[in-house]
C-alpha cells in the first residue's frame, strides 16, 4: 500500500470499466453474519460527479497512474470535513481512498491510500434479488440441527446496517474473506437516491483481500428493505503484499 499527499481541486470524471472473470463463491463451512437492514438516511445534497469534480487533476492523474483505468467509483463529502470531498476508485490494478488534508504551509492536500492488487486478480460475480422472491439462507442444513453462531466481523453497527440492506449472497460475498485471520483494515460506503430508488457503494479491505460491491435498488413505497429488488456486480481481489 501507498500514500501521497496531492493538492485537492479541478474537473472531469473516470470513465468505469470491468474486469473479465467471475468470483467464486466460498465452499467452507464459515458463513458470516446476515445483518438486519438499517435504517438509510438520506439528505439532499450534490451527487458524486460534483464532488469528483472538486478534486485536481493531479489527484486524479495519480489515482489513475495508481490503480489504472476506474471499475467503479464515487465521491463525496468528507465526515469531519463537510465541504471537501474524499473519493474511492475501484481500478483494475488497485484501489484508491483519498481523505482531506491540511499541509504544514496550510494548503488543502488529499492523502490518496492505495492497495495495489495481484495482477490479474480483480473478479466479479453478478448477484440479483427479485422483489418477488425472499430472502434465503444459503446453506442448508438437516432437520432440527441448530446453525452455529455465525462469526462477527469489527464493523460499526451503521455498517453492518448498510450491509443489512443487500441481499444475502452479496453480503457473504463481500464478507467470507475476512472469516480468517485476516481482519478488516479499512471500509467505506456511500448511497444515492432515495428509498425507492437507489444506488449503492461499498468496500471492505484487509491486509490480504479487497471487496467491493455496487449496485442498483428498487423497493416499493412502505415496503420492507428485504423484498427489494437488487442488481449487484460484487468484486474481489487480492492485495499485492
Amino acid at each position: 500500500m501507498s500514500r501521497e499527499n496531492l493538492p485537492e481541486q479541478s474537473r472531469g470524471f473516470p470513465a468505469a470499466r470491468r474486469p473479465a472473470g467471475g468470483v467464486e463463491r466460498s465452499q467452507g463451512a464459515a458463513v458470516p453474519a446476515a445483518h438486519e437492514a438499517g435504517s438509510l438516511g438520506f439528505i439532499e445534497g450534490p451527487d458524486r460527479f460534483h464532488w469528483w469534480a472538486e478534486l485536481s487533476n493531479d489527484v486524479k492523474a495519480y489515482i489513475e497512474r495508481k490503480v489504472g483505468p476506474a471499475v467503479e467509483w464515487w465521491a463525496d463529502w468528507h465526515e469531519r470535513e463537510r465541504d471537501r470531498p474524499y473519493a474511492v476508485v475501484l481500478g483494475t490494478n488497485g484501489l484508491a481512498v483519498t481523505t482531506p488534508k491540511v499541509n504544514q504551509q496550510g494548503q488543502r492536500t488529499q492523502t490518496v491510500h492505495v492497495d495495489a492488487f495481484v495482477p490479474s486478480s480483480l473478479k466479479h460475480a453478478v448477484v440479483q434479488q427479485l422483489p418477488t422472491r425472499p430472502r434465503t439462507r444459503l446453506l442448508s442444513r438437516g432437520k432440527g440441527e441448530q446453525p452455529p453462531a455465525a462469526p462477527q466481523l469489527e464493523l460499526t453497527s451503521y455498517m453492518r446496517g448498510v450491509l443489512g440492506n443487500l441481499p444475502l449472497e452479496a453480503q457473504q460475498r463481500l464478507q467470507t474473506p475476512f472469516l480468517g485471520s485476516q481482519p478488516i483494515k479499512h471500509y467505506r460506503s456511500y448511497y444515492y437516491g432515495n428509498e425507492e430508488d437507489l444506488n449503492l457503494w461499498l468496500y471492505l479491505a484487509g491486509d490480504r483481500t479487497v471487496t467491493f460491491a455496487s449496485g442498483h435498488r428498487t423497493l416499493p413505497a412502505g415496503a420492507d428493505p428485504k423484498h427489494a429488488a437488487w442488481h449487484l456486480v460484487c468484486y474481489q481481489a487480492d492485495i499485492a503484499r
